[in-house]
């Protein structure tokens, strides 16, 4: 039984480190996976769980482990903000798929791209055939950027001329049943319109 809490414990107490640098390292590493936030993610969470299940592992030495791969994390990107040959052999560079409709078989090779990997991106963004994509760009995250050719695209209020009226951002004001009292400004009411 002893084992038992000794694990939750240091499971707890690495889940609190794994949270706290994450925070530190910032939001990029959740919203834009690169080849280099993917290995980090996966060496800490490797760490992580060392932490968690092995009883001989000291736990001050983990979350030294943790600091050193996050503290190099955060190094490394402040780095590549101003060096961008740095930041293309990390992260590597965009590359550009379909160009004027025809597909670029070398630069899919390169990246080791499939087309029914291609083809898949390709119908997320609504675009079902090759022939009607003007430029298509798998970015380094694996995402794939797609414009339509002209005639393809969709007609906005703008291409009409026309004026519409602006909607702004919804403001939640209540939320899992209790009031957020400080969104109320936002909307120049206060907790009695709520009520009421």
């Amino acid at each position: 039984m002893n084992e038992h809490l000794i694990m939750i414990f240091r499971s707890f107490v690495t889940y609190i480190i794994l949270l706290t640098f994450t925070r530190i390292m910032g939001r990029k590493q959740i919203s834009q996976l690169t080849y280099f936030d993917y290995i980090v993610g996966i060496t800490i969470g490797s760490i992580a769980v060392e932490a968690s299940v092995t009883r001989n592992i000291n736990m001050f030495d983990i979350i030294v482990s943790i600091a050193i791969w996050s503290v190099l994390t955060i190094i490394i990107s402040e780095i590549t903000l101003k060096n961008i040959k740095l930041r293309l052999l990390l992260d590597s560079e965009p590359l550009l798929i379909i160009d004027k409709g025809k597909v670029i078989y070398k630069n899919m090779k390169k990246a080791r791209y499939n087309m029914g990997d291609l083809l898949m991106q390709l119908r997320n963004k609504d675009a079902f055939y090759i022939t009607d994509v003007e430029i298509s760009i798998l970015e380094p995250d694996g995402k794939l950027s797609v414009l339509k050719k002209a005639e393809q695209t969709t007609i906005t209020v703008g291409d009409m001329k026309m004026e519409k009226p602006r909607t702004g951002m919804m403001v939640d004001i209540v939320l899992d049943g209790n009031i957020l009292s400080s969104h109320l400004p936002l909307i120049q009411k206060d907790e009695a319109w709520v009520i009421a």
